[in-house]
């Protein structure tokens, strides 16, 4: 007899919203606080989930069509049920519709968001982690750190534009942060973060790592630890959060293509 397919949740549908606060954390870095009644029925799953934060419809592709969703992948910051807020940090670089829309932000503005999907399990046999990641990884550190307990060890490597890019990382856990500072060319996104990685001595014991950031240098990484570290690949999670020369990169790069 065959088996019946698993059953997969229905997808709740995209959540009206509206701006309460807005938060510059950084010169490149802005936290929009959101609010709204239809918050209630919000599923905040954990850390590293992610939201789709809908800006507007683009016009139809062809006549007849429906309009597209203008929309961008997120990672919820935080969710706090009793007062309907979600924080949203959006890096502001000057290009593409989230960072205008976040340039501008300000109290009272509505749009939709989806979500949330799949997050980031944490652990709880791991004794270190290994946070790596670029800016646009700063909110699922964040969410990591959040619930990681004291028992445990954890270092973040965060590579951003400069040092007035860094935020204050906060843990229960022992926490080590390794801040790299690659400069304004987008072009060298990732160098740092896989030069440092090549460089690190990894802890003894049972660990996990989280990678996060462009998708080629991402690959490049993972690549690395898996062949040349013989890092398991049940210990490692890889993200590519964004790829150069790309506009809304799919939000399901997880790197475990056959060649990575």
């Amino acid at each position: 007899m065959a088996e019946a397919p698993a059953h997969r949740p229905a997808r709740p549908p995209p959540r009206a919203v509206e701006v309460k606060r807005v938060r510059r954390l950084t010169p490149h870095m802005v936290r929009v606080t959101f609010t709204g009644p239809e918050l209630e029925t919000f599923g905040w799953n954990g850390p590293g989930a992610h939201i789709k934060v809908i800006f507007s419809s683009e016009p139809s592709a062809a006549p007849g069509e429906p309009p597209r969703r203008l929309m961008r992948t997120y990672t919820p910051r935080r969710f706090d049920r009793s007062a309907l807020e979600l924080d949203v940090d959006f890096v502001v670089h000057g290009e593409g519709p989230a960072s205008t829309w976040a340039s501008q932000a300000v109290a009272g503005q509505r749009l939709m968001i989806g979500g949330p999907g799949r997050n980031y399990v944490v652990d709880e046999s791991a004794e270190w982690f290994l946070l790596i990641g670029d800016d646009s990884a700063l909110p699922a550190i964040g969410t990591i750190l959040d619930v990681l307990p004291p028992s445990v060890r954890a270092h973040a490597i965060v590579e951003v534009i400069d040092r007035g890019e860094e935020q204050a990382l906060a843990t229960r856990a022992t926490l080590r942060t390794t801040w790299l500072h690659r400069g304004t060319d987008a072009a060298r996104a990732g160098q740092l973060l896989e030069k440092t990685v090549r460089d690190l001595n990894l802890p003894a014991g049972n660990g996990r790592i989280y990678v996060a950031c462009e998708a080629a240098a991402m690959r490049r990484i993972r690549r690395h630890l898996l062949t040349e570290r013989g890092v398991d690949r049940s210990a490692l999670t890889t993200r590519g959060y964004w790829k150069l020369g790309a506009t809304d990169y799919p939000d399901r790069d997880y790197g475990e293509d056959p060649e990575a």
